[in-house]
């Protein structure tokens, strides 16, 4: 995520809806991907009243771009619920960012059968019941034919942590969820067609998929799984591999774009911003296409470094790590799979 600098030069942030230098009111504008003050005539986003969104809305639209991809949203008439829905929207946000900068297809159901959506639900939970609880309506953070629930307690930091804890997890945030079920809806519209490279690298998908996680929740990850998976919950399924794998490719791309929009050095070299440098066409020889593969492990490589120097910074203060993760070969050749196909796409 880059930052942005006001019209007054004041640096401004994704998440900002007024500069602290001139005053002016900010929105983002989604069609120059930027920050920027509100002129006369133009309307926010339907959602800006609630606090929970800092978009622009289309000519005669109510919601923006981001926010009209919604189903369902708690109940904002609640304070504690509307709190958590503005966390929930801004995780959302960032993901969007992402997706309009590596040029991914982002159609919602007006625009396309099965298109992209979202339904932000809470259940009992979040009012005090013990999240080991059976509910009949426990809403399950998930994919399904596009549409990606999220659950509100997860916007929660102490259930969150509480949840990270009961399921063994090193990592488990909002924009984490949202990236690992947009993996679940790209693999649909970019993967699902032609699998046989897919299934030569993460398997076949088309095993029982709830009796791969009853065995995983049972039983755990193989022993071997730091060898050959990312983290242990993409052992459970092919389908959550690639969803695990997706997710961090979308960490490495938009975190090494902040570290290159802050000019941050490591060992003399400058980061370099993977999304800023769009990968060439493939011409008839495909040059273009080695030209992309050559400059992947160049990427990943200064992944490793950052990851590695931020995890030290973080220890220096007393933190668990930021990444708390190691990316052995088949992980790394998974996420060049990935990075081929998003430059395809």
């Amino acid at each position: 995520m880059r930052s942005f600098r006001c019209d007054c030069g004041n640096k401004v942030y994704f998440e900002n809806d007024r500069c602290l230098r001139c005053g002016r009111a900010l929105a983002f504008d989604l069609a120059r991907r930027r920050l920027r003050p509100v002129n006369a005539g133009e309307r926010l986003c339907a959602n800006a009243a609630h606090g929970a969104c800092n978009w622009l809305a289309p000519d005669a639209q109510t919601y923006c771009a981001s926010c009209s991809l919604n189903e369902m949203v708690p109940d904002l008439a609640d304070r504690r619920r509307a709190e958590l829905y503005c966390a929930v929207e801004k995780a959302k946000r960032r993901l969007l960012f992402s997706l309009y900068a590596l040029q991914l297809p982002v159609e919602g159901r007006a625009q396309r059968e099965n298109g992209i959506s979202f339904r932000i639900l809470a259940d009992a939970r979040l009012d005090g019941e013990g999240l080991e609880d059976t509910l009949d309506d426990a809403v399950i953070t998930g994919h399904l034919d596009g549409c990606i629930t999220i659950n509100l307690l997860e916007a929660d930091p102490h259930l969150r942590e509480r949840m990270r804890v009961a399921m063994r997890e090193k990592y488990r945030t909002l924009l984490g969820h949202f990236r690992h079920e947009s993996g679940h809806y790209y693999w649909q519209r970019l993967v699902a067609h032609a699998p046989r490279e897919f299934r030569a690298l993460f398997g076949d998908e088309r095993q029982p998929y709830q009796e791969s996680l009853d065995a995983y929740y049972r039983n755990g990850p193989p022993l071997d799984w730091p060898q050959r998976y990312v983290d242990r919950y993409a052992a459970s399924h092919p389908l959550e591999d690639f969803a695990e794998c997706w997710a961090h490719y979308l960490h490495m791309a938009d975190t090494l774009e902040t570290a290159a929009d802050a000019e941050v050095e490591l060992a003399g070299q400058r980061i370099r911003n993977p999304i800023a440098e769009p990968a060439p066409r493939a011409d008839a020889s495909g040059a273009g296409a080695s030209s992309r593969a050559a400059a992947f492990p160049a990427t990943v490589a200064e992944w490793r470094q950052l990851t590695a120097t931020m995890n030290d910074l973080n220890r220096s203060m007393g933190l668990d790590d930021v990444y708390p993760f190691a990316l052995p070969p088949p992980v790394v050749e998974k996420l060049r799979f990935i990075h081929e196909l998003i430059a395809a796409a």
